[in-house]
């Protein structure tokens, strides 16, 4: 029989590490990629997070500013030209209109954040909201040149002023903060709406990012 040296001995008995420390190292591997997927999901979901917050604060921001400046034009506050100057009783509907051409920046700003809420959030109701900014716009331009067309039919004795009653009461009602005799304003309560339903949506999601 072939003598077998102590160191021999010893070698044999630790055969085994070798590949327990090839698994364990393959272990360490898997760990070290599952942790670091993790890691990413995390940082992903934290970043669509800021995103969407930043897309809400924009969004109520931009909202509330236009629903402002939308109800300064409808202001029963008047004015009349300068001095000097002749006025057919069109001038301040006039101006009334170009201060509305003016928000044509506001305007493209919300349809650009409509677009990104419809990407990133997608929630129908928002949309809604916003898209009663842009009706609001319309039906204001429709008012002021149906009360510049219809005063200077009137100036020019091209219909008489009975005729005009109705259709000069639903312009008015439209234009004016406060709508009608009655109090109804279609506009207003239209804003308001929308102004509710964008608060109700975007700040949850302005505030949960703000108190991580």
């Amino acid at each position: 029989m072939e003598p077998i040296s102590a160191c021999e001995n010893i070698c044999s008995d630790f055969n085994w590490v070798g590949p327990v420390t090839e698994w364990l190292r393959n272990i360490a591997i898997v760990v070290g990629v599952v942790v670091a997927w993790r890691q990413l999901g995390s940082w992903r979901r934290e970043k669509f997070a800021v995103k969407l917050s930043d897309l809400s604060e924009e969004l109520f921001a931009s909202s509330s500013e236009l629903a402002m400046k939308l109800a300064d034009i409808r202001s029963p506050l008047g004015y009349g030209p300068p001095s000097g100057e002749e006025d057919d009783g069109t001038y301040d509907y006039k101006r009334r209109l170009k201060l509305l051409a003016e928000l044509d920046d506001d305007y493209l700003q919300l349809r650009r954040l409509r677009l990104r809420q419809k990407a990133l959030i997608g929630d129908k109701v928002l949309d809604s909201a916003i898209g009663k900014f842009f009706v609001a716009r319309t039906e204001l331009f429709i008012a002021l040149r149906g009360l510049i067309r219809t005063q200077l039919d009137l100036v020019a004795g091209r219909i008489p002023a009975d005729r005009t009653t109705e259709r000069h009461d639903r312009y008015e009602a439209i234009m004016w903060e406060g709508g009608d005799f009655e109090g109804n304003d279609p506009i207003k309560k239209s804003i308001d709406e929308a102004l509710i339903q964008i608060e109700e949506r975007t700040i949850p999601l302005i505030r949960l990012e703000l108190n991580k």
